[in-house]
């Protein structure tokens, strides 16, 4: 099972909003059943960062915070140049945020360079449904831990 965690999912993590528990159960999963692999971009990082300060964390617990996501068994994918390339195209085409379109380029660049297809983009993000010809998302709510792909 291979899958792509949005940063609107990742954050539940640490945060309590709906669907955290579910969230932890699938991060714990990705750990430890090596059958499951996961992917972000290192951009998820950053807005990680960011959505834990505006909660009013401190600069300590986030750090912490962020090592401990680091330790998951996540693939952080660059955001190299061709990524940026594709995320324009997609914020000028379908007047999304420039980090829903990094998101959607990352996923989208990892779809076309493996042969095995991601099969879920988990996202609790509602502007990725303008996406749909891009990125199949789904929700917490949406997966089963007994999914064997999409």
């Amino acid at each position: 099972m291979r899958m792509y965690f949005e940063p609107s999912v990742l954050v539940k993590l640490f945060k309590i909003e709906p669907e955290s528990d579910r969230m932890i159960e699938i991060i714990s999963r990705a750990d430890e059943d090596r059958s499951w692999s996961a992917y972000t971009s290192s951009w998820s990082l950053l807005e990680i960062a960011r959505a834990l300060k505006k909660d009013g964390k401190p600069k300590e617990v986030i750090e912490l915070n962020l090592r401990e996501l680091r330790n998951h068994r996540i693939s952080y994918k660059p955001v190299s140049q061709q990524i940026l390339a594709e995320a324009e195209r997609i914020v000028s085409h379908y007047n999304v945020y420039a980090s829903d379109a990094v998101h959607a380029a990352t996923y989208h660049h990892l779809q076309q360079k493996d042969p095995e297809k991601l099969a879920w983009f988990l996202t609790d993000d509602k502007h990725f449904r303008r996406l749909k010809e891009i990125v199949a998302s789904k929700t917490i709510r949406d997966i089963s831990l007994e999914d064997k792909g999409a």
